[in-house]
């Protein structure tokens, strides 16, 4: 039992408190006791409601933010394949950046029959979104090519505006719906306008030839290198034919650019990115 002032612990049967020499009746003793482990029981209970309150603060700040989540920054790169005239295709990645299915990619995957005027309606071109989980083709849409005769070439860069779902006449199977919302990617949210560091990490989001070109792949590395100057970012995370036009992220999955070239020598291979800058100017310039 325990003293109703002090809370000692005292012997069963005990008049006086050894500790602050406190006399109490039967009833007090049983009634110390009671409120003493009621108290240690709220202690108790506070401290766990406590820790269960900052892990969900966590989960849900990592929920809701890039920082190591795959799974939102992958579900925006899709495959992108095109035809032009006399049978000309292409091929590469691209970004969804609008609800509405506006692509951003790079404009040497566009075919070269697309690149006379601005919008070509007749030039077929196929956007697949992925899988997030998996990687593996998933929908299908029809997209055309948004494009400015000269500045395109100039800067390398390109949009696709879905426009339907495509519809499979021999399996007679439809890919997807559309309208729709697509799940674009975005990262005003959490991504501030900090300049890329030399040295920091870098994921790289497409669908290279390498690894077959139909499913999603990721690779990274870091920073290896900044051409300032012309706009231009080296990585060593691996970039190869069909990465043109995917995703470039940092650590905490906001875009640094799109991925776009290879350079090589008889040894070894780093990839080139058209940086956030040369992008940001391009669009200003086409509005």
């Amino acid at each position: 039992m325990f003293c109703i002032k002090c809370g000692n612990e005292v012997k069963e049967g005990s008049k006086y408190c050894t500790k602050c020499g406190s006399k109490f009746l039967h009833d007090e003793k049983i009634k110390s006791k009671s409120k003493f482990f009621t108290k240690r029981k709220l202690i108790y209970i506070s401290s766990g409601l406590f820790v269960v309150a900052i892990s969900l603060y966590f989960l849900i700040l990592f929920i809701n933010t890039p920082n190591g989540n795959d799974y939102n920054v992958a579900s925006s790169v899709v495959n992108i394949y095109c035809e032009g005239d006399d049978e000309e295709t292409t091929g590469g990645s691209g970004t969804i950046f609008s609800e509405g299915g506006l692509v951003l990619t790079n404009a040497h995957i566009i075919p070269e029959s697309a690149k006379d005027d601005i919008y070509i309606d007749d030039t077929k071109c196929l956007v697949i979104l992925p899988d997030p989980n998996t990687g593996a083709p998933d929908e299908i849409y029809y997209a055309y090519p948004i494009l400015d005769e000269n500045l395109s070439d100039e800067y390398d860069v390109a949009f696709l505006q879905i426009h339907d779902v495509f519809y499979d006449t021999e399996e007679n199977k439809t890919y997807g719906e559309y309208p729709k919302k697509f799940p674009a990617y975005a990262d005003k949210k959490h991504c501030g306008t900090d300049s890329v560091k030399l040295g920091e990490p870098v994921k790289v989001y497409g669908y290279p030839a390498i690894s077959g070109g139909y499913a999603l792949t990721i690779t990274d590395g870091v920073v290896s290198s900044l051409l300032v100057d012309e706009g231009l970012i080296i990585t060593s995370a691996k970039i190869s034919y069909g990465n043109s036009g995917g995703l470039a992220v940092d650590q905490n999955g906001c875009m640094i650019g799109i991925p776009s070239m290879v350079t090589v020598d008889e040894n070894e291979s780093l990839g080139v990115i058209i940086s956030n800058d040369l992008i940001n100017e391009f669009i200003d310039k086409i509005k």
